[in-house]
């Protein structure tokens, strides 16, 4: 194994290990949190006639119930996490600019015949269509980009054009 080979391999097992790390955070906080709550608001909560166990499933609950709606506020309605995204697919060049294997096969035997036949059902049947000079139009601009990108083997992204 070459020295790259086993720099990759360390980075990609500290990678693993720091991604276990916060999962295993979240976890044990969640634990700490139901396991003090449960032997504080338990006496309180027993006179209500709930066990211990009743108590610690209501925080469990509790608990899920606020981490999910939170990171669902935080994603949905203030989008906290669109520029991070944006930042690490637009700004990695080996996520935007790289055609993977797949995606020239995808192009290359799917999308590129699928654009040619389309075009020439539009073509033929366009007398009956009222916007197919539009529609052709879009569909010569798909196919020539589809070209580009096959021969190029690389992803174009315009300035500006939003793609995640």
């Amino acid at each position: 194994m070459t020295i790259n080979r086993r720099k990759l391999r360390a980075a990609e097992w500290l990678y693993r290990w720091n991604l276990s790390l916060g999962i295993l955070g979240i976890v044990f906080t969640i634990l700490t949190f139901m396991g003090v709550f449960t032997l504080i608001l338990g006496p309180v909560l027993g006179g209500f006639g709930l066990s211990y166990a009743e108590t610690a499933a209501i925080l469990l609950g509790l608990v899920i119930a606020a981490v999910l709606g939170f990171g669902i506020f935080l994603d949905k309605v203030i989008q906290f996490w669109a520029a991070q995204a944006t930042v690490a697919t637009v700004r990695n060049p080996f996520l935007v600019d790289t055609l993977y294997q797949k995606e020239l096969l995808s192009l290359l035997y799917v999308q590129a015949p699928m654009l040619r036949a389309l075009r020439t059902l539009v073509g033929d049947r366009g007398s009956s269509l009222s916007h197919s000079a539009e529609v052709l139009s879009e569909l010569d601009s798909a196919l020539t980009k589809v070209a580009t990108t096959i021969a190029d083997r690389r992803w174009t992204v315009k300035p500006g054009e939003r793609v995640y």
